[in-house]
């Protein structure tokens, strides 16, 4: 694959990519959460629980610089 090739690169798009990575949290939150709920405290589902918990954060703060900065650049051009 040839990096510098313009016809075959896809553009970068970091809000799509932190929105799947928020969903893919959300669903390993719910699926940790539904397995704590049953009596399962084996510390892989409470790691794999607060991994999803840092993982959406970290997400959602990549689609708040995105915001931030697109606005930013509405401004610039108003």
């Amino acid at each position: 694959m040839d990096i510098g090739s313009a016809t075959s690169a896809t553009p970068y798009r970091p809000q799509a990519s932190a929105l799947d990575g928020v969903q893919d949290a959300q669903a390993r939150t719910e699926a940790a959460s539904a397995q704590i709920a049953a009596g399962n405290l084996d510390p892989a589902v409470v790691l794999d629980l607060t991994a999803a918990q840092v993982d959406f954060a970290a997400n959602a703060k990549v689609l708040q610089a995105t915001q931030e900065n697109s606005q930013r650049l509405l401004d610039m051009l108003a």
